[in-house]
């Protein structure tokens, strides 16, 4: 049951059919032909007990069972054959025999067995000899010769003796049976390959607007709010498509009115810092030696306030990315050396495929880049041991770019939160950085992920490849 939850829904309801419609094909099928077969057997034993009561009524009070062993040419004998020869034909026979109780042959129309001789099948049917014996005639159940041919048996009581008389016939009646299970067969599996195909349409019909769906709840997922959402098929999945759709665009308006709200809020506190700059600037020329300090530790958290306001500005309006074909090597060289002054002491090592390119916005794959290698050089801050290292792997249609640093690492319970906006364990970060990397990225068509590292830190971008 559980392999089978985790099947597509297109296979799921083609199994579904195919074994409806089997189950239902296997037990008509073998109802068929046991109906089939039991009329047959019972229209056939019938038949043969109705001609071997004539034949007992033939042989009267002919005494048959005085026959001796060598009386077989006798003029009882030869009345015998002469009497039930034209009836073995007629009645379409395949033997007539005359025996006592104990199963001993005294008349066979084959002549194959001698008068006294045991007749070894006789002991098969020792239960119908037995009915015979009391004054009933049945009928044998089918039984099969040395051909594997089928054929049937039926008794009856000799009059004033001791004895059957037993006919058999060929059961040949049932190749009719066999041909029509045949049919039934052949019947059957055109029924599960026309119910493999309407499944297979049925499915589609059904499955075809849910896979929309479901590209388009992945879609959003990734950040990607741009394709409106198709709504088509049944009404349930009309519903559900509207449903995503007005999700969709309530996204887009929440994400709007948060990025207006932090693109207000930047410019306001952007104007006065300029202001508070200037005077800091002006009151650095003039005062006293004793107040540098001071006017220096206040220039410095106003540098910070403004990459501050810089992160909310870029992260509240990124723009919209026109991407083109950029070599990945020189996109790295420039943003090391952008942050040459921070990455004092770090050893780089960078293994980038020459020539290697990608397609994304230039500007984008810039703030990306140093985004995620600033963060890399202010985790190694403290470390005695720094280096940071950048690998690229490229595939059919993606190119992947590993940046692993061996400073402390993220911890278990950050690693789901370091993507989220204005998460930071830093006490003067601003927590946008790798949010703004994630947007950017997917922006551009690209996916960025922490991987599992055996030191630091190590994220992978997967961008396309061009």
């Amino acid at each position: 049951m559980f392999l089978i939850d985790k099947l597509h829904l297109r296979t799921q309801i083609t199994i579904f059919f195919l074994l409806q419609i089997g189950l239902l094909l296997l037990v008509s099928g073998v109802y068929v032909n046991w109906q089939l077969r039991r009329v047959v057997e019972r229209e056939l034993g019938d038949r043969l007990v109705a001609i071997v009561r004539i034949a007992a009524t033939q042989v009267g009070e002919t005494p048959v069972l005085a026959l001796l062993p060598g009386d077989e040419e006798s003029r009882t004998a030869l009345r015998l054959r002469r009497e039930f020869e034209n009836f073995v034909t007629l009645g379409g026979l395949s033997r007539l025999l005359i025996a006592d109780a104990q199963q001993r042959v005294f008349f066979d129309s084959r002549g194959e067995l001698g008068i006294g001789n045991e007749y070894v099948r006789l002991r098969f049917d020792e239960q119908e000899i037995s009915h015979a014996l009391s004054g009933e005639p049945s009928a044998a159940p089918l039984f099969y010769d040395n051909n594997n041919q089928p054929f049937k048996a039926a008794y009856a009581p000799l009059d004033g003796a001791d004895g059957v008389v037993c006919v058999e016939a060929s059961a040949a009646s049932l190749a009719a049976v066999r041909d029509t299970r045949n049919m039934l067969l052949t019947i059957g599996g055109l029924a599960i390959l026309g119910a493999a195909l309407s499944a297979g349409i049925l499915s589609r019909q059904v499955t075809s607007p849910l896979e929309k769906l479901k590209q388009a709840a992945e879609a959003i997922g990734r950040g990607d709010y741009a394709a409106t959402v198709e709504k088509s098929g049944s009404s349930e999945v009309t519903f559900l498509a509207q449903t995503i759709e007005d999700m969709r665009r309530a996204i887009i308006r929440r994400q709007q009115r948060q990025q207006m709200m932090l693109a207000g809020i930047a410019h306001e506190i952007r104007n006065p810092l300029g202001g508070i700059e200037l005077f800091a600037g002006l009151l650095q020329k003039k005062a006293s030696p004793e107040l540098q300090p001071n006017i220096e530790k206040i220039l410095r958290e106003l540098q910070q306030l403004k990459k501050i306001v810089h992160d909310f500005l870029e992260y509240a309006r990124p723009s919209t990315p026109r991407a083109k074909a950029v070599k990945l090597a020189p996109a790295v060289e420039e943003a090391k050396d952008l942050l040459a002054e921070l990455a004092k002491g770090i050893e780089w090592k960078i293994d980038i495929e020459p020539g290697i390119a990608v397609k994304i916005d230039p500007d984008h794959l810039r703030r990306i880049l140093l985004n995620l290698l600033r963060n890399s050089c202010e985790a190694l801050a403290n470390q005695e041991q720094r280096g940071i290292k950048i690998v690229s792997k490229h595939l059919d249609d993606t190119v992947d770019v590993i940046i692993n640093d061996n400073g402390p690492g993220i911890t278990i319970d950050n690693r789901e939160k370091i993507f989220e906006p204005f998460f930071t364990t830093r006490h003067s970060g601003t927590g946008l950085g790798l949010a703004l990397v994630k947007l950017l990225v997917e922006e551009n068509g690209g996916t960025v992920e922490l991987l599992n590292a055996e030191a630091g830190a190590a994220f992978r971008l997967s961008l396309r490849r061009a």
